[in-house]
């Protein structure tokens, strides 16, 4: 997906988890027994994998955050203008709530780099290319600008309501779970938003063609 001219998901940096997440610990008798190891190894894999998720969703929000520069590249719609500010507002909020939350929970982490490298990229090679498809000039402009910015968030957001939504399922955290299903309802709303915009003025026209 597509969420600014200058790029999707850019790498972060890899880290460890901390080492209380993975330690296990001892009892005065000696160590825990098998079954109390096998969980503490499966509770330490899925906060792993939650991680991952968070550190997907922290990068993604930066993305999102920054997307209201692309309004700077061609003067568009109001209504375009209206919709970038929001998802880019929401994105602000969600990194800053991503950051608080990392801070008060021990053990959850944004900053790991969960992506293969050539997954990376590819998406590098994209963000190339969107961003010679938006510099000013040479670069598209008008409806047709519009509609492809629009259907890049179309997508974006997508993929982020249901990063939450499965993120939310695999959660125990009480705090985290809630923090998970109110951004999956944040981004299900901008979701609508940017669908019903695409609907209403780029796709549909009461002859059934695309505007142009």
């Amino acid at each position: 997906m597509v969420l600014s001219s200058s790029s999707l998901v850019a790498a972060i940096a890899t880290a460890c988890f901390a080492s209380a997440c993975a330690h296990v610990e001892k009892t005065a008798t000696g160590d825990k027994s098998g079954p109390d190891r096998a969980g503490a190894s499966a509770s330490t894999h899925q906060r792993r994998v939650l991680n991952e998720g968070y550190s997907l969703l922290y990068n993604d929000a930066g993305d999102l955050d920054a997307s209201e520069l692309i309004l700077y590249v061609k003067a568009e719609s109001d209504a375009m203008n209206k919709t970038v500010t929001a998802v880019g507002e929401f994105g602000g909020q969600v990194k800053k709530d991503l950051e608080r939350l990392a801070k008060s929970h021990r053990g959850m982490r944004v900053d790991l780099d969960p992506l293969p490298e050539m997954e990376k990229r590819k998406r590098a090679a994209i963000s190339h290319d969107r961003a010679r498809y938006f510099a000013p000039v040479i670069g598209h402009g008008g409806r047709e600008y519009e509609r492809t910015v629009l259907i890049g968030f179309w997508n974006g957001l997508n993929h982020e309501r249901h990063l939450c939504q499965v993120m939310a399922e695999a959660e125990p955290d009480p705090t985290l779970k809630k923090f998970l299903l109110e951004t999956e309802k944040g981004y299900d709303a901008l979701y609508e938003r940017v669908d019903d915009l695409l609907n209403k003025e780029y796709f549909r026209d009461p002859n059934g063609k695309t505007r142009d």
